[in-house]
C-alpha cells in the first residue's frame, strides 16, 4: 500500500473546521460578554481558519481526481452538492473575515452583522459535514 494513495482531505478538513467554530464561539463571547479581547481572539481564529481553507479545497479536489464530478454534473450525487456548499461557507467565511479586519464600534447593527454571517458560515460547514456524511456512511 502506497500511503501518498491515501485521501488527504479528509484528514485535512478538521483544522479550518476547528478554527472557525472556535471563531464563531469568541464572537458569541465579544457581545456576549462585551470584551473586545475576544473579539481579537476571534479575528486570529478566523484567519488561520480561512487561511487554512485553500489547501482543504485543494485537498478535495485532488481526492476527488480532478473537477470531472463538476464538469459533468450529476445533481443525485451528494459529492457535488459537498463542493457547492461548502465553497459557498468558504466565501462567506472570506467574506466576513475581510469584513471583519478593520475595528468597529460595537453597536447592535454590527454584533447582529457579525454574528450573522459568521452562523450562516457555520451553518454551511454544518451542512457540508451533514453531506460529507452522507457520502461517507451511505448504503
Amino acid at each position: 500500500m502506497n500511503p501518498f494513495d491515501l485521501p488527504v482531505h479528509p484528514i485535512v478538513v478538521h483544522f479550518p473546521l476547528a478554527m472557525l467554530t472556535a471563531a464563531w464561539v469568541c464572537l458569541l463571547c465579544r457581545y456576549g460578554l462585551r470584551d473586545r479581547r475576544w473579539g481579537e481572539r476571534a479575528r486570529t481564529f478566523e484567519t488561520i481558519g480561512v487561511a487554512t481553507l485553500p489547501l482543504t479545497i485543494i485537498a478535495g479536489f485532488v481526492d476527488t481526481r480532478g473537477f470531472e464530478f463538476l464538469t459533468d454534473v450529476r445533481w443525485d450525487q451528494p459529492l457535488v452538492w459537498h463542493a457547492i456548499v461548502s465553497l459557498g461557507a468558504a466565501v462567506v467565511f472570506a467574506g466576513h473575515w475581510w469584513w471583519q479586519r478593520t475595528d468597529r464600534p460595537t453597536s447592535t447593527r454590527t454584533a447582529v452583522t457579525d454574528l450573522g454571517w459568521a452562523t450562516v458560515g457555520l451553518w454551511g460547514l454544518l451542512l457540508t459535514g451533514a453531506i460529507a456524511g452522507e457520502m461517507v456512511y451511505a448504503a
